[in-house]
């Protein structure tokens, strides 16, 4: 059951630090200080003037219940990752009350899907620079945990997840770098650095497919900030303070992967420590919370029974389900 434990580990992890992040997105380091006292080290509610404003303690946002209803169309279409999979996550997340926190770029593509018409009126630049949003990455940890471990599949089903809401290089590079790090920590002799190999592995091959935008490369970031993150192992405020500033927290995949992979070198895979660095480290913390979560989760088979109870219980999941059928997947 290792490979139950791994996946139920990154599913949780990434649910318990979107949740966490949720109160303290768009503040940087010192106003999530001065808001709550200290450092968030446990779930509280939103406050009223931050996207998740009006959600219970322990909800998550956009960003991992876009992954649950990934599981779950992966479940439903029996491992198959195609484009109508990818479809019908989006449509049925679209049904829920989570979509009101759903970004421009998944909404225009689930219109697109529904076949509603556009409004041909709004100015289009020639290449809406943008839309390298990090929307793919955090939603991407299911495809990589249907994986079995095989890096190249993550990566490749990695695109085709993501193609129908976020086909750019700078996303497509995010999401992939992010499927493959969680692929390879499904593996029993995975360690931090083959997940941030293979991370890199997946951010070069990413960086190949969809529109070519004008944006920063995923990939050299990753390597800066792992580097960072490297030099900063004993010091994690330190590594917060160097990354934020350095590579950004922002809403870009050029951003948020990089600083996640970071955080992930600067914890060494503590789960904890890693999600609660990403919590505080300002702006979009409950993405970067989700994605380094995620990752940090499966390698080491994160479990906290109070946690998974208030993430199911809040949202209406059931994570062990979520992960039985996604071993079962293998069989």
């Amino acid at each position: 059951m290792s490979k139950y434990k791994k996946i139920l580990g990154g599913l949780l992890a990434a649910a318990v630090g979107d949740a966490m992040g949720a109160a303290t997105e768009t503040r940087n380091t010192d106003q999530i200080k001065e808001k709550f006292g200290g450092f968030v080290t446990d779930f509280v509610t939103p406050p009223d003037d931050v996207f998740a404003r009006g959600l219970e303690r322990g909800s998550v946002t956009d960003d991992f219940s876009l992954a649950y209803y990934t599981a779950m169309a992966i479940i439903n279409h029996k491992g198959i990752i195609n484009d109508t999979t990818a479809h019908a996550a989006l449509i049925n997340w679209s049904k829920t009350p989570y979509y009101r926190l759903a970004g421009p770029t998944t909404t225009a593509a689930i219109n697109r899907i529904m076949g509603k018409e556009e409004n041909k009126n709004v100015f289009k630049p020639a290449y809406d620079n943008s839309k390298g949003t990090n929307g793919g990455a955090m939603k991407i940890s299911p495809v990589a945990l249907a994986s079995d471990g095989n890096i190249n599949k993550a990566i490749m089903d990695a695109i085709t997840i993501c193609k129908p809401t976020h086909n750019n290089n700078t996303a497509l590079s995010g999401a992939c770098a992010v499927a493959a790090a969680i692929a390879q920590a499904l593996n029993e002799d995975a360690t931090v650095d083959s997940m941030i190999e293979a991370g890199l592995k997946g951010a070069l091959e990413g960086e190949k497919h969809g529109i070519k935008l004008a944006n920063p490369s995923v990939y050299k970031r990753l390597l800066l900030a792992v580097n960072i993150g490297r030099k900063c192992k004993n010091d994690i405020a330190k590594a917060m303070k160097e990354l934020s500033e350095i590579i950004g927290c922002g809403l870009s995949a050029a951003e948020a992967v990089p600083t996640a992979f970071g955080l992930l070198a600067a914890s060494d895979g503590d789960v904890e420590k890693a999600i609660i660095a990403a919590v505080n480290i300002g702006n979009d913390t409950d993405t970067i919370a989700t994605i380094v979560g995620a990752m940090a989760g499966t390698l080491n088979s994160y479990y906290h029974k109070e946690y998974l109870d208030l993430i199911n219980q809040v949202n209406r999941f059931d994570l062990e389900y979520i992960a039985i059928k996604l071993v079962h997947l293998y069989e």
